[in-house]
């Protein structure tokens, strides 16, 4: 298998297209981002690679590795891992860390540890949803896109987000996040009696996918379906705006959040997580 590095997303597009179009749903990461990128919405990463896995003349894998975010891959043939590993550590590229989807990930940490490496430590569990027939829940309020004079608010929830949801993961600008979303009419606020109770962010469709993220209730509002609102309404959103599919990902150690999704008509896909290595 041919494992080829490009520096280059326009170049890696054109390669990849044919297996981020198959592999949709758990290469909808690599698809979204480089979208992004491509369209000058997000920088370059410094020292971004952009991977492609080639046998018989055509490609049949991808991955992402944007620093200081771990090594994406999303599910991969036999031996994609492991000719991964290979070339990664042939070229002693430094990595932090793997995520992406779960078998994947842990035939590429099972070669990385036999070539030397750290054999990675789980930091996170989640699995991919996929909508089905969305059932919008009956719940007191209104859905509407957040504007630009909420940047303030939506970013310190942005940052109580990551914080609870991904400690130890490297900070994200949250104020820059919020703008981004705002300013592209993509983050969704759920009003309730005129306050703003929760919201969740939506992916523009890459591949037909759209990816719903993040979700977040305040805890002084949790347990009263706001969530599950909100995610109906940037899903319905989602569609309406030309996704042929939404997806999101859950933290497996978070079992409300699992049940909420499968409420309104999402169902999994696959596991996923991400492994840190020391």
């Amino acid at each position: 298998m041919d494992v080829r590095l490009a520096e280059d997303p326009a170049e890696f597009a054109e390669r990849a297209g044919g297996f981020l179009a198959l592999e949709r749903y758990s290469a909808n990461v690599i698809a979204v981002h480089l979208g992004e990128v491509r369209a000058g919405r997000r920088p370059l990463a410094e020292d971004a690679l952009w991977i492609t896995l080639e046998s018989g003349g055509s490609v049949v894998g991808a991955a992402m590795h944007t620093p200081p975010h771990p090594l994406f891959l999303p599910r991969l043939g036999p031996g994609a891992a492991d000719a991964l590993a290979d070339v990664l550590s042939s070229h002693r590229r430094p990595l932090t860390g793997v995520s992406g989807e779960q078998e994947t990930v842990l035939a590429f940490l099972e070669r990385w540890a036999f070539l030397g490496g750290s054999r990675g430590r789980l930091r996170t569990s989640m699995r991919l949803y996929v909508l089905g027939d969305l059932r919008v829940p009956e719940v007191p309020g209104r859905a509407r896109l957040g504007t630009l004079e909420e940047a303030s608010l939506a970013a310190g929830w942005l940052r109580a987000f990551d914080t609870e949801a991904m400690p130890a993961a490297p900070a994200a600008d949250a104020a820059e996040v919020a703008r981004h979303l705002l300013a592209a009419r993509r983050l969704w606020m759920w009003e309730s009696d005129g306050e703003v109770v929760a919201l969740a962010g939506v992916s523009e469709p890459a591949a037909g996918v759209a990816r719903v993220g993040p979700v977040y209730t305040p805890p002084g509002q949790r347990r009263r379906g706001y969530g599950s609102a909100v995610t109906a309404a940037a899903s319905s959103a989602a569609l309406r705006g030309g996704a042929d599919d939404v997806v999101l990902y859950t933290d497996l150690a978070n079992p409300t959040s699992n049940s909420i999704y499968q409420a309104i008509g999402y169902r999994p896909d696959h596991d996923a997580g991400e492994w840190v290595l020391d």
